[in-house]
């Protein structure tokens, strides 16, 4: 059996560690930490805002961390990471020991999860990139479903919100171990191919037939450098879609449990809202990565965020729990969609050999909005005791990187002459 997908599925268990069981989990526990420690909404939205510093930051310190010791080594240092941020964390009862906490564990998340998976990724598989990746990032979703009501459930039972951090040091750690067993960089490190296919191996005639099947999808012929990319428009449209998706995922995992509560809702209903979130959004993601071999992501990309808004309008007017339902199976699966074509995109977009410092350096620059989205969304109540206007106007925002991912072109690197240059060329039309 191709390696790859060995590796694969320990990177689908690591991504359902780190991110579906660590990140999400903070949706939970905070409304219990809250009521517990008596602080305001405000000031642990903080909380939030360095976790998304510190994840999106750490994006791009991890690319740097991948050129230096390779991706499999530096999932296992973020497990470690993680799991002292833990433990910092369940030991203390200040803002400023939560802070710091939640910043390792953000540190540790960005080490473990989709830079390095990713690049792995793009490592191992070219003409099924989409689906690796979309059964990947699923996993983040599908942890989500499974980890945030068991958490609820949990920390209700238990009367004690630290039982959720020491769920948390447990993944980390083991998403690490798993890493170090089963990981391989490269195909090369164990004397295979890219989708297992020697090129040697092939005829023309077999690689033309092999590259028709992804006909509509465009992908690069060429090796773009971070400088190169950067100074392209289309890039630059994907990191407005991608932001404005950012900001949504961030105002929805901060707020939306306490949101709930206000409404009224049943607090095991309104965690269960995050865990739907967390299931539809494995569903976007498995969706993507379906048809994003076959259709140029970008569609995905503008599609997904356009679905995502709608779900935070819904959110805004939740009531009751069919409510919550529809609201979170509607924002899960724009959010899902979203998650897959970012790196789907840069990679057919500007190639593998940089790929990892240009997707670092993406949510790098997108940091700032999931940042600004928590921490605005937080204040905003604590000023109008009402989150009406943080989910509207986020709404009427995301228009416009709809519509500018909806007219972007792939990019033509210098080296390419003509289309033909590509793997694959754009559909009819496009």
């Amino acid at each position: 059996m191709f390696y790859g997908w060995r590796v694969l599925a320990a990177l689908c268990i690591i991504y359902f560690l780190s991110v579906g069981v660590v990140f999400w989990s903070f949706a939970v526990v905070l409304p219990a930490m809250i009521l517990d420690l008596g602080w305001t909404r405000g000031a642990a939205s903080v909380g939030h805002a360095i976790l998304s510093v510190a994840f999106g930051g750490g994006a791009a310190f991890s690319a740097v961390v991948v050129a230096k010791v390779g991706a499999r080594n530096t999932i296992a240092i973020g497990g470690v990471a993680s799991a002292l941020g833990s433990l910092a964390i369940y030991a203390g009862d200040s803002l400023l020991l939560f802070y710091a906490g939640i910043g390792i564990i953000g540190l540790g998340i960005a080490l473990q999860s989709m830079v390095p998976g990713t690049q792995i990724l793009t490592n191992w598989f070219v003409r099924r990139r989409a689906i690796s990746m979309g059964l990947f990032l699923s996993m983040g979703g599908l942890g989500a479903f499974v980890a945030a009501p068991a958490v609820a459930y949990l920390i209700e039972m238990s009367g004690d919100w630290r039982i959720a951090w020491l769920i948390t040091f447990g993944c980390a750690l083991g998403g690490g171990l798993v890493s170090l067993l089963f990981v391989r960089n490269h195909p090369a490190d164990i004397g295979s191919f890219a989708d297992g296919i020697d090129p040697e191996a092939h005829s023309e005639a077999d690689q033309a037939a092999m590259a028709a099947r992804t006909g509509r999808v465009y992908r690069t012929g060429a090796e773009w450098r971070a400088a190169e990319a950067y100074r392209t428009f289309a890039l630059w449209c994907i990191i407005a879609a991608a932001g404005l998706a950012g900001i949504g995922l961030a105002v929805n995992a901060s707020q939306s449990v306490i949101h709930l509560l206000d409404q009224g809702l049943d607090p095991v209903i309104a965690g269960s809202a995050v865990g739907i979130v967390g299931l539809f959004s494995t569903v976007g993601r498995l969706l993507a990565g379906a048809t994003g071999d076959r259709y140029d992501p970008r569609y995905l990309l503008a599609g997904g965020l356009a679905i995502e808004l709608v779900g935070v309008v819904m959110l805004n007017y939740t009531e009751t729990p069919s409510m919550v339902y529809a609201y979170a199976t509607m924002f899960g699966v724009g959010n899902g969609a979203t998650i897959v074509a970012l790196p789907a995109l840069v990679a057919n977009y500007f190639g593998a050999l940089h790929f990892a410092k240009i997707i670092g350096i993406v949510h790098l620059i997108l940091t700032p909005f999931a940042a600004m989205g928590a921490v605005i969304a937080g204040f905003l109540f604590d000023l109008t005791q009402s989150y009406q206007g943080v989910f509207l106007g986020y709404a009427i925002m995301a228009v416009v990187p709809v519509l500018l991912v909806l007219l972007m072109r792939p990019p033509r690197h210098a080296s390419e002459t003509a289309p033909a240059a590509a793997l694959a060329e754009t559909a009819p039309g496009d």
